[in-house]
């Protein structure tokens, strides 16, 4: 993954210096729900999917649905693991720590 100023940074700083924003999307709660009604599912048959602890694990978390953390993605030097693998279960524990958010499941990558 690559990193830049995100949506969310900037409504951020427009609301610093006085204006008003509404969020909807990632990692907001409205976002999932309206996801998981789309989906005509009860929650414990959704799993979100996702590389970031901010932005998908939170979200699926605070939604109160399962989540599919993929380590090869945006955390994976965060990790220290190559990709493909899973990273020793105290480099994750440490991860989950610093970001105050842990998945339901973790899984190395997706692949075609």
């Amino acid at each position: 993954g690559s990193k830049g100023h995100m949506p969310g940074k900037i409504s951020r700083r427009y609301e610093e210096l006085g204006g008003t924003c509404e969020s909807f999307g990632k990692p907001h709660v409205p976002h999932f729900e309206a996801c998981v009604r789309e989906l005509n599912l009860p929650k414990d048959k959704v799993v979100h999917v996702g590389d970031s602890l901010h932005h998908d694990v939170a979200g699926a978390n605070g939604t109160g649905i399962s989540s599919a953390f993929v380590v090869g993605g945006v955390h994976r030097e965060e990790l220290g693991c190559e990709l493909g693998t899973l990273p020793t279960k105290d480099a994750l524990e440490k991860l989950f720590s610093k970001y105050h958010e842990t998945p339901t499941h973790v899984v190395p990558m997706l692949k075609m």
